[in-house]
């Protein structure tokens, strides 16, 4: 008899918990109880959810079925929904972050964060996606290596790494560099993460930046780095200062825009200001590391022109020359 209302118990509390319908005329005669005892185990799970998670509540739907149901209610609005993990889950494949093991893998544990009918609605909508997903070509596993890394940032570890380098040829060299390494940041751009670290015996302004893909192994040392907290790394500031994960100088340009979208611009360079609107155009002033700013300007065609200040202005004229000279 104790097996039998384990097992019953144990039935309901698994179909609910996958967001099935229970319909107690089956469990009963599924289980041969009584009406009173299923009430009794209907009672005992409810006070089970609420005990521990009282955000969890068993409601009788008489929607489901000709006589109606009992279903699990997710009541915590601070829970991911359908509709969240749709969302995560798009950007997610957008990314193109991970191999694909890594992205299925990461995709399917938001999936079971979803009762049944959800997760065959979410996984219809981008089954096409998830098929066809291309994984980034340095084809390693990252999660793990992340998290190793962000553990010794938040401990102050020193780190030593063995580096793959991008060689004159454009091509990942194959012989490895070695840095002893102040890890301050983790970050992600443009399909790929990122170390940001200063150098060990270096006195550099700003930090170096390793992708972290091309990281052949690293060791985490017995000893740690010490950084005042007015001196601390800002990775939500440095981010905002660079592009394509390339830095140079940093310096203030000015330039106009006559483009489609000023929107998309002030997105893409989140601490950019409009100094002026004018019938054909606005100004727009902001503070980045040159390298990655020049490729974005560059990339926006004859939509922006280069104001100021006139050594960037030249390189970008030198840069146009060059590619006019291509096309002769």
């Amino acid at each position: 008899m104790e097996r039998l209302k384990s097992e019953a118990l144990i039935y309901i509390y698994d179909k609910l918990n996958k967001g099935k319908t229970i319909y107690k005329e089956d469990v009963m005669n599924k289980y041969k109880i009584s009406s009173r005892t299923f009430d009794r185990y209907i009672s005992d799970i409810r006070s089970y959810f609420y005990n521990e998670s009282k955000f969890k509540k068993i409601e009788y739907d008489r929607k489901k079925g000709e006589k109606g149901g009992y279903v699990l209610e997710n009541q915590d609005k601070k829970c991911l929904n359908q509709k969240d993990i749709l969302a995560i889950t798009k950007v997610l494949l957008e990314s193109r972050g991970f191999i694909d093991k890594e992205m299925n893998l990461v995709i399917d544990k938001l999936l079971m964060n979803c009762v049944a009918q959800d997760k065959t609605n979410i996984e219809a909508i981008i089954n096409n996606e998830l098929e066809n997903y291309i994984s980034p070509k340095h084809g390693g596993k990252l999660i793990d290596k992340l998290w190793e890394l962000s553990d010794a940032i938040k401990q102050q570890w020193i780190l030593e790494i063995y580096y793959h380098k991008i060689g004159k040829n454009g091509e990942v060299d194959e012989n490895v560099s070695k840095r002893k390494l102040y890890p301050q940041a983790i970050l992600f751009c443009e399909y790929y993460f990122y170390l940001i670290a200063f150098i060990e015996g270096k006195s550099y302004e700003y930090p170096a930046i390793y992708r972290v893909d091309r990281i052949e192994k690293y060791k985490i040392l017995d000893s740690r780095f010490k950084i005042e907290y007015s001196k601390r790394f800002k990775d939500g500031e440095f981010k905002k200062l660079i592009q394509f994960m390339q830095t140079g100088e940093l310096q203030k340009i000015r330039f106009k825009f006559t483009g489609y979208s000023i929107e998309a611009v002030l997105d893409r360079l989140p601490n950019a200001k409009i100094i002026e609107q004018r019938e054909d155009g606005y100004i727009v002033e902001t503070k980045m590391f040159g390298k990655g700013i020049k490729m974005w300007l560059l990339s926006q065609g004859d939509a922006v022109e280069v104001l100021n200040p006139d050594k960037f202005k030249e390189e970008i004229k030198e840069v146009i020359e060059n590619m006019r000279k291509k096309y002769k």
